[in-house]
């Protein structure tokens, strides 16, 4: 085990990273939508918002790379992200002009009536998994990562709405056709493989650092799987549709990664405040 708990920490260089990409990307192919192009036609709102993003991603990356040591890089990385994904909601302009950065849009499965308290266990679980990765010895990690695999096990098997069947049941009924349903499958297993990890690591163990990280890692998998799917399938199909999705994967690298950045921010933040420690 590491004897400084913050060089365990690289969620910033990680998720700050994902934001550049995101900025870096054109917004559409078939015309001049890079970031300058987007900056110098945009609304004031919309020009902050950008300048918005570029700061966080920056500030992640170099306070990852650089291992700062101390909250202050964590509050700075949860008001960054928390700026960037909440700007939004008060400048409705900037969903208007990009409406693929609306929440409410991202292509994350139908998961049906227990959708919304299944995130919720993610979260949980990836939260809970954050903890321990920067204070293993805090009962809140495992606590957190309990509640989540307890209700990510008990919803997934609750029926969905409109059929007496579970979640859980129709996924494991198509497991003999995997290669035709392989599309519904793969971020099934990366989540119930997420929360396996997760509740497994309730033990603990000289691994529970890998086998966090492992968690999390699956988790953002499943995720970002319904993400990167029809880009997948444009490619192959007709590399032409690739122009159609571009506006989506843009819109969803602007959403998921300043999420990610506030939430494992706002975790590492009160990780190292409940032990009153300036690490």
């Amino acid at each position: 085990m590491a004897k400084n708990p913050d060089r365990r920490i690289s969620y910033d260089r990680f998720w700050g990273g994902v934001l550049l990409v995101g900025c870096a990307l054109p917004y559409r192919l078939d015309e001049d939508s890079y970031l300058w192009h987007l900056f110098r036609a945009g609304s004031p709102a919309v020009k902050a918002w950008l300048v918005a993003g570029v700061v966080a991603g920056v500030f992640g990356v170099v306070a990852g790379i650089a291992r700062w040591s101390g909250r202050p890089r964590h509050l700075t990385n949860f008001i960054l992200g928390g700026v960037t994904l909440g700007m939004p909601a008060f400048a409705p302009s900037i969903w208007n002009t990009f409406p693929e950065t609306n929440p409410a849009v991202l292509p994350l499965g139908g998961l049906g009536s227990v959708g919304w308290v299944m995130l919720a266990a993610l979260v949980a679980i990836y939260a809970g998994s954050g903890i321990r990765i920067v204070r293993p010895a805090q009962i809140a990690g495992q606590a957190l990562g309990a509640l989540g695999a307890f209700l990510l096990a008990i919803f997934a098997f609750l029926p969905m709405e409109g059929d007496e069947r579970s979640l859980a049941f129709v996924h494991l009924k198509l497991a003999s056709e995997f290669p035709d349903h392989w599309r519904r499958l793969v971020p099934f297993a990366l989540l119930a493989l997420g929360g396996l990890f997760g509740t497994l690591n309730l033990l603990r163990s000289r691994a529970e650092v890998v086998l966090a990280r492992l968690t999390r890692l699956l988790v953002v998998a499943g995720m970002l799987f319904w993400v990167v799917l029809p880009f997948v399938d444009a490619v192959q199909a007709a590399p032409g549709q690739l122009a159609h999705h571009m506006p989506a994967a843009w819109g969803g690298l602007h959403v998921i990664a300043p999420l990610f950045l506030m939430l494992d921010g706002c975790v590492a933040f009160l990780a190292i405040t409940i032990t009153r420690s300036g690490d």
